[in-house]
């Protein structure tokens, strides 16, 4: 029977047993690759074919492989077990099409490319990287995260006063929000993630020191030294605010 019990399927065995020793990013995505046969029959079973029911289903198959057990059922039965959420994701998506169009599809992919990036660098992704992946302003991923379903699309238009606005002539916004924006740009990811979370920048919720630690994976006390840094660089704005 080898190192599990027979229930796991022989043909997936050797890329099981490869996968439980490389659980990286680059791991998860040679197993799922593997398993990509199992993972379109309940994309058929359970969902549609669109990108965001793939994207979904990715991710419930990796999680699925986290709670695989061989010795209590094949691996086949398991995954399409646990891709059943699908249904839910669907009616979920069906109950909400009332809410502008746009910004709903915005919203979904919001979340699942966030997850994407998530696993492909092991880290969460900055405001950045997940407005490249969308292919929106740092602006419109702001009105995107404070979507409400059920809003119109008047309200949700005019929710966020700075869409289509340029940067340097925001209503409401001042130097002082203008030159965070450029030291943003300018920082590391990790450093980038520190000031969204701490200012609250892009409507991000506003964390606490050991909160963001827990979320990067560091220790407070390397934020807050972080953070000092990142003060500096803000510091310069009365230096250099009249040439802004």
């Amino acid at each position: 029977m080898g190192t599990f019990d027979n229930y796991l399927e022989d043909e997936y065995r050797p890329g099981y047993e490869a996968w439980q020793g490389n659980q990286t990013p680059e791991g998860n995505a040679a197993f799922l690759k593997e398993l990509d046969p199992i993972v379109q029959k309940g994309v058929k079973m359970y969902g549609n074919d669109s990108p965001l029911a793939q994207s979904k289903a990715k991710l419930i198959a990796l999680d699925a492989l986290k709670k695989y057990d061989p010795k209590r059922s094949r691996l086949q039965s398991h995954m399409l077990t646990q891709m059943q959420s699908l249904r839910r994701a669907q009616r979920k998506q069906e109950e909400i099409l009332r809410a502008p169009e746009r910004i709903l599809l915005e919203n979904q992919k919001l979340q699942a490319y966030t997850q994407e990036i998530q696993d492909e660098l092991g880290r969460e992704p900055t405001d950045s990287e997940i407005s490249n992946r969308l292919g929106v302003s740092l602006d419109r991923l702001k009105k995107i995260r404070q979507f409400q379903p059920g809003l119109s699309l008047g309200q949700a238009e005019s929710a966020d006063p700075m869409q289509g606005a340029p940067a340097s002539s925001l209503p409401g916004q001042t130097d002082t929000d203008y030159w965070v924006e450029l030291v943003y740009h300018d920082l590391n990811p990790i450093d980038q993630k520190i000031l969204e979370m701490t200012l609250g920048l892009h409507g991000q919720k506003k964390l606490s020191n050991q909160e963001i630690a827990k979320k990067l994976n560091r220790t407070p006390g390397a934020v807050s030294q972080r953070k000092v840094q990142i003060q500096k660089i803000l510091d310069q704005e009365q230096d250099l605010s009249p040439f802004i």
